[in-house]
């Protein structure tokens, strides 16, 4: 006789893996009448793996949260992340406890030591994280959920934003708009993401046959320093093969660059047309408004929490590396060139 999946069940009831799992389970977050639909069926069909009650005093699922103390002062992006984690963990009766690190001292006896000396049922890891600190997390033996960062030594359960494909819309999008001129701007800080963004770059302006031309990739940017665009714009832009379009690494390095050009009096798009990358929240407020890629920014949070529960339960099953889809947000930040 087959066995009996979650998968099954929720197929006959149009509803998700995850809702069966919490209904089962007695955990909170499905409503009674769903819950009770699930369990009579599950029933039916043999399912013998049925807690049919939730207590509010149950023990807690204790977790750690480890990311960089200055996510938690970026509203834009980051904050929405943490939101999907603390929204899917209060619904489902997780204690998070939360580990902050810098980058200076992150490989410390005393960071790690913070880190390690826990009795957590298992690592939810936000952002670039040195490959010394995973690994030590990892030899822990304990679940471990990776966000936004990859590493492809260390084996464990990793969610990210489709970085690759992100690019290839944009590059794709500029080049029907008949760019063929194209600048990338990352980021000094040199985060993951950042570097799978700028490789997807790489590839795409190959793939559609355009020239990338190094003066015009500029890896040294930083958000908060306009005057960095404004001198890089005056020594570059009399030159005959300046671009006609950029790719930023993100919004907030795309925002920065918008701020330069403001000040130079270039006007966007009619001079200069700008694609940023995450859709954050303030990409619709400079006028006109920002094209860009939208990163599932709660979802991550979600996916991330919901896998690491699923880990905790099932360590044994292969990891997995989710990513999650990205879409072209078209504003007003592009125009379309002539033939």
């Amino acid at each position: 006789m087959k066995r009996v999946t979650l998968e099954d069940i929720g197929k006959k009831l149009n509803v998700s893996k995850n809702t069966v799992s919490k209904a089962l389970r007695g955990l909170p977050g499905v409503s009674e009448e769903t819950r009770k639909k699930i369990i009579d069926l599950a029933r039916e069909m043999g399912y013998t793996k049925i807690k049919t009650s939730y207590s509010v005093d149950a023990k807690p699922i204790n977790i750690s949260l480890i990311c960089r103390k200055s996510f938690f002062d970026e509203p834009t992006f980051w904050s929405h992340v943490f939101y999907g984690i603390w929204n899917f963990a209060g619904k489902n009766n997780v204690s998070i406890r939360t580990v902050t690190v810098e980058p200076a001292t992150e490989n410390s006896a005393s960071t790690l030591s913070s880190i390690l000396n826990t009795d957590s049922q298992g690592y939810l890891i936000v952002g670039t994280i040195s490959e010394e600190v995973l690994r030590k997390i990892v030899a822990t033996k304990a679940p471990v959920v990776v966000v936004d960062y990859y590493n492809k030594d260390i084996e464990c359960d990793y969610i990210n934003s489709a970085n690759d494909s992100g690019i290839y819309k944009a590059v794709k999008y500029l080049y029907d708009k008949n760019h063929r001129k194209i600048g990338f701007i990352n980021n000094a800080e040199g985060a993951y993401t950042f570097n799978e963004r700028y490789r997807a770059f790489v590839k795409y302006m190959e793939f559609f046959g355009l020239t990338i031309n190094n003066r015009f990739i500029w890896h040294d940017a930083v958000y908060d320093d306009t005057g960095y665009y404004i001198e890089k714009i005056n020594k570059l832009r009399k030159l005959p093969d300046f671009p006609t379009a950029w790719i930023c690494v993100n919004d907030n390095t795309a925002l920065a660059f918008y701020k330069a050009l403001q000040k130079l009096a270039i006007k966007v798009p009619d001079e200069i047309s700008i694609i940023g990358f995450d859709n954050i929240s303030v990409s619709n407020v400079y006028d006109p408004f920002l094209t860009t890629i939208e990163v599932p920014q709660m979802a991550m949070g979600q996916w991330a929490m919901q896998q690491l529960l699923y880990r905790i339960e099932h360590p044994h099953e292969p990891f997995v590396n989710i990513e999650l889809n990205t879409r072209l947000i078209e504003r007003n930040s592009v125009r379309s060139l002539s033939d």
